[in-house]
């Protein structure tokens, strides 16, 4: 779960501290987007295996509207957050000219000129804003993919009920 920080009204966080916290909360949301992949991954390779060995019952083939609906709500939140992360370093990078990974092979234009303080800080909070909310949606893929998972033993035990 991705733990949340909120900056303090006193301003004594320094430009590093917003940077690191946004940093480990986008490393959070890789580490559940990876959790929700496997989830879903293992819920597709057991859904396709099953159907692959026959039609199953009509109370499973009534679930199964259900657990695809469940699977695309996961998968939708998992790319929301990556999308999430992507336009908001996109824009950073307009608004600043200056690429945010330092390990870029190119200089931007403009990336010579220092940044003003005040849009510096406006900009890292912007970013942490961002990872904020890419923790949320990436954690909701995590809770959609158990759900999912959880709906797809349910539904493999209505197609063994039906006799499939």
């Amino acid at each position: 779960m991705v733990t949340e920080f909120r900056p303090g009204p006193d301003g004594q966080e320094t430009p590093e501290d917003l940077l690191g916290h946004a940093c480990t909360l986008v490393r959070l949301c890789a580490r559940d987007s990876v959790i929700a992949a496997v989830f879903l991954a293992l819920v597709l390779a057991g859904a396709l295996s099953r159907l692959a060995a026959g039609l199953p019952g009509p109370v499973a083939l009534a679930l199964l509207p259900v657990l695809a609906v469940a699977f695309a709500v996961s998968a939708s939140y998992a790319v929301r957050s990556r999308l999430t992360m992507v336009s908001a370093l996109a824009e950073i990078r307009v608004r600043t000219g200056a690429p945010v990974e330092p390990r870029v092979p190119w200089t931007p234009f403009g990336s010579a000129v220092a940044l003003d303080d005040g849009v510096r800080d406006e900009q890292l909070r912007r970013l942490l804003s961002a990872a904020h909310r890419c923790g949320e949606l990436s954690w909701q893929a995590v809770v959609w993919a158990v759900t999912t998972s959880v709906l797809f033993l349910f539904w493999t035990l209505a197609a063994a009920m039906a006799g499939g």
